[in-house]
């Protein structure tokens, strides 16, 4: 009997691995243009493959035209700087000294601006001459600099000409776009140009720098991801020690001026019951980063689900968690924070709306069907202007590249267990931080 089930358990294990091996066998891999590999589709008995998402950052003789990812800087010790960047093919490094890493990359130069991050501004000031607020930019950095010389923020030379002025980026200016290093070098560069002359630049942080600093790439783009991979991997690219990194974990995640506040995805009633100010929401932000804890209220009222990167009650009910917020509940957003107005992104909307008698203002037009619009307060009035620039999103429905998944290659294997084991590590992600 004992030899009996050996057998049958052994016979059942190889079937197994045949049927596997068979599947594998019909299974293709999805790549970009580029080469970088997208998806494993995985074929089921009588329906459509099964489309496995690839966050590993493999590909097949991969050249990414025109593209310069990075740079990841860090600070030595002896204030020298080490840097690595991502251009079109490979990665390079170096160590130098001095306030400026200028790289050359597929015919172009660019020069970045290697000075400490600034310390944190105070969440509450008053109201200047004008406020401007864009939303939701996600790697995006064509659309980014055609709005900001649009709307005259920027020169033709791409400085800051703005003044004394504010622009507020109200969170997720990361994720899913592939220049993602080059939207927050470039906010990093014009936030240090405002201060110079009195003006100001915040760039909230949103749901996704709030994945991106905890290692979930699971929103990025592929090619981002394979670059990111060649320059040391996901979890360095925004450590503390980075110059980027360090910087965006002292972000704001809400912002209050003059009486307009301004959040990524919204106050809910619970929050606003808890009686937390704007500068104990923000510290309970930057503690969490510093020293990976806080007050669980409070780590709740930033990043929980129905925290100020989160909440979307403003637009919907989520089941289960929470109703769509009513007239009182903003009523009493506005009285907890002693504001006439809150300004949100997080929740697509084809135009700037107003919502609640224009107490609320949606502004993420992250679409190639939105209105390019953005939100600015001129002597605290609210208005709408035009961009002049669309988003031109990429298609994601444009044919991409199949290949069969290759059992006899060694590199398809690699790239296999590389999928399971990424999968594995994001699978292990707090959550919701």
């Amino acid at each position: 009997m004992k030899k009996f089930v050996q057998r049958s358990v052994l016979g059942l294990t190889v079937i197994f691995l045949a049927v596997i091996g068979a599947t594998l066998s019909l299974s293709k891999l999805e790549r970009s243009n580029s080469g970088v590999h997208t998806r494993l589709l995985v074929p089921l008995l009588g329906l459509a493959s099964a489309k496995v998402a690839i966050h590993s950052g493999t590909g097949d003789s991969t050249v990414i035209k025109g593209l310069l990812d990075g740079p990841v800087v860090k600070i030595g010790a002896d204030q020298s700087w080490s840097a690595t960047w991502f251009c079109e093919q490979r990665a390079h490094r170096k160590i130098l000294k001095g306030a400026t890493l200028t790289i050359e990359c597929a015919g172009k130069s660019s020069s970045f601006a290697l000075a400490a991050p600034l310390p944190a501004a105070p969440g509450v000031t008053p109201m200047p001459e004008k406020l401007l607020i864009l939303s939701d930019i996600e790697g995006n950095i064509a659309y980014l600099d055609g709005a900001l010389r649009k709307l005259a923020v920027v020169d033709a030379g791409g400085a800051w000409a703005f003044g004394a002025n504010r622009l507020v980026i109200a969170g997720d200016s990361v994720d899913r776009g592939r220049d993602v290093f080059a939207v927050l070098w470039r906010l990093h560069s014009l936030s240090m140009q405002a201060t110079a002359v009195g003006g100001r630049l915040d760039v909230l942080i949103g749901n996704h720098e709030q994945y991106i600093l905890r290692g979930n790439i699971s929103r990025a783009h592929p090619e981002h991801v394979y670059a990111l991979e060649q320059m040391g991997g996901v979890a360095s690219a925004f450590a503390s020690d980075t110059v980027l990194g360090a910087w965006l974990r002292q972000q704001p995640v809400i912002v209050k001026v003059g009486d307009v506040l301004v959040t990524h995805g919204g106050v809910s009633p619970t929050v606003a019951k808890l009686g937390l100010t704007v500068d104990q929401l923000n510290a309970a932000s930057a503690t969490y980063w510093r020293h990976g804890t806080a007050a669980k209220a409070a780590l709740d009222a930033v990043f929980g689900i129905d925290g100020v990167t989160q909440y979307r009650g403003y637009f919907m009910a989520l089941p289960d968690t929470y109703p769509k917020a009513t007239d009182a509940d903003v009523d009493h957003v506005l009285q907890a924070f002693a504001v006439k107005t809150i300004v949100v992104g997080h929740t697509i909307v084809e135009k700037i709306t107003g919502l609640y008698g224009d107490r609320v203002y949606a502004v993420d037009v992250n679409s190639n069907t939105a209105e390019p619009q953005a939100l600015m307060f001129v002597h605290g009035t609210p208005t709408v202007l035009d961009t002049g620039t669309p988003r031109a999103l990429p298609d994601e429905k444009q044919a991409a590249t199949l290949r069969r998944l290759d059992l006899f290659s060694g590199a398809d294997w690699r790239t296999l267990a590389r999928l399971v084991r990424r999968s594995y590590q994001l699978s292990q992600l707090p959550h919701p931080y």
